[in-house]
């Protein structure tokens, strides 16, 4: 039932009445030094504090306690016996040689410890992921850099993805943050004051825009609770920015027999409905992606990192391990079909098809409804040309897997 013009008004009276309200905006409007140098989700400036924060050598009065306490935090995620150096030896040790690099060997960021003999790789990935083969050749890099060295090797993200390499241990940037967070709130040693300024701005940057604050997220819970009317009427009324994936959705959207999967704000997945039908063999694990079951998805994808980038791939996902390796064998074998496809193949996730919509350098310089035109034109000739092929290409490959399988015999 829609609501009259005072109620309404007495609804948004009282949602910017609500103290709870008042403490969300407190939190996520005030003056951020790393917000006015546009370094939220800019993982050179990211790796360049990072660095900079944890080099002993530098001036900000902490000396190498970020860098112990950074490191203490990864190996904490370890299996003892995975761990290439004793928590203990790392606080006896005298950290104050360690010599951080930027880049060096196009690693992020890369630290020798020269009086505890190691060396520590943190490939760090904030918006994008890591290209096929690069975790391999900073590992055989390091080899062959510090063949005498203890290697420790880190896959920085937001949400420890899985680096999909045994020589990497998964962190995430929430992990940081907090192990960033208690230098300055159970300080070992007094911090400087414009030093604990600076960290608690780059602590406030990462968990508004980079991992979810869990007390603001329960705050926002109750307050759409209370003020539900209010939160929609404002919903209905934001402005609508410009959007390719959302003219990749209606695109998909216009199709019948396709399923949109789930959409976000750089990532649309669909399915055609016969797959759900009449897939027997490519089934995917719900508890680690899509909870439908799928196991083959579309994708769709536009990149904060180069605007008016458009992309759709064929994603195989986690899933019975060879089932994966077939059908990424048998797609691997038909590339007049599956071009594109993504090698190696990958442990989770593996792309056995994928084509550019519309690339970074050809959106330079046109307006967005160019792109758009673009996008729409793409489309078009995708599903002209490849989208019913590789639909009955999938479902060929799983009855060809499904006549494989032995018949299951029932006993009286």
């Amino acid at each position: 039932m829609e609501l009259n013009a005072t109620i309404l008004e007495q609804k948004l009276g009282a949602l910017f009445d609500d103290p709870d309200f008042n403490t969300v905006h407190r939190r996520m409007s005030p003056f951020n030094l790393f917000e006015a140098v546009g370094a939220v989700r800019a993982e050179l400036r990211h790796s360049n504090f990072l660095a900079y924060l944890l080099s002993p050598s530098r001036p900000h009065g902490l000396g190498a306690l970020p860098l112990v306490a950074l490191i203490r935090s990864i190996l904490s995620r370890m299996q003892p016996d995975q761990r290439p150096i004793m928590g203990l030896e790392l606080i006896a040790g005298d950290l104050d040689d360690a010599v951080v690099y930027r880049e060096r060997d196009n690693i992020d960021i890369l630290i020798e410890l020269p009086s505890i003999n190691l060396v520590v790789a943190i490939e760090n990935k904030v918006g994008s992921k890591a290209g096929d083969g690069q975790l391999e050749r900073y590992d055989d890099r390091l080899k062959l850099l510090y063949p005498d060295h203890r290697r420790l090797m880190v896959f920085l993200t937001p949400d420890a993805t899985d680096p999909e390499h045994d020589g990497y241990i998964a962190y995430d940037y929430a992990e940081l943050v907090s192990t960033l967070e208690s230098l300055i709130t159970k300080p070992i040693e007094p911090v400087p004051s414009e030093t604990e300024l600076i960290i608690s701005h780059y602590i406030d940057l990462v968990r508004r825009h980079i991992v979810t604050d869990e007390r603001l997220r329960s705050l926002a819970v109750k307050l759409y609770e209370r003020h539900k009317e209010a939160f929609e009427f404002v919903f209905d009324c934001r402005p609508q920015p410009n959007s390719l994936l959302s003219v990749a959705r209606h695109c998909v959207e216009a199709v019948d027999g396709l399923v949109i999967e789930s959409s976000g704000v750089n990532l649309l997945r669909f399915a055609p409905d016969v797959w759900d039908s009449q897939l027997q063999v490519i089934k995917g694990d719900p508890a680690k992606w899509s909870k439908t079951g799928r196991g083959i998805l579309f994708e769709i994808k536009t990149y904060a990192s180069t605007p008016g980038r458009v992309n759709i791939s064929l994603t195989l996902g986690p899933g019975d391990a060879s089932m994966r390796a077939e059908v990424y064998r048998m797609a691997t074998a038909n590339p007049q079909l599956f071009n594109g496809l993504a090698k190696p193949m990958g442990a989770q996730w593996s792309s056995i098809f994928s084509r550019e919509f519309l690339t970074a350098q050809q959106a330079k310089g046109l307006s967005f409804e160019a792109q758009e035109n673009n996008v729409r034109l793409a489309w078009s000739d995708f599903q002209g040309e490849q989208l019913g092929a590789l639909i009955k290409g999938v479902l060929e490959i799983d009855q060809q897997l499904a006549s494989r399988r032995s018949p299951v015999s029932i006993e009286s």
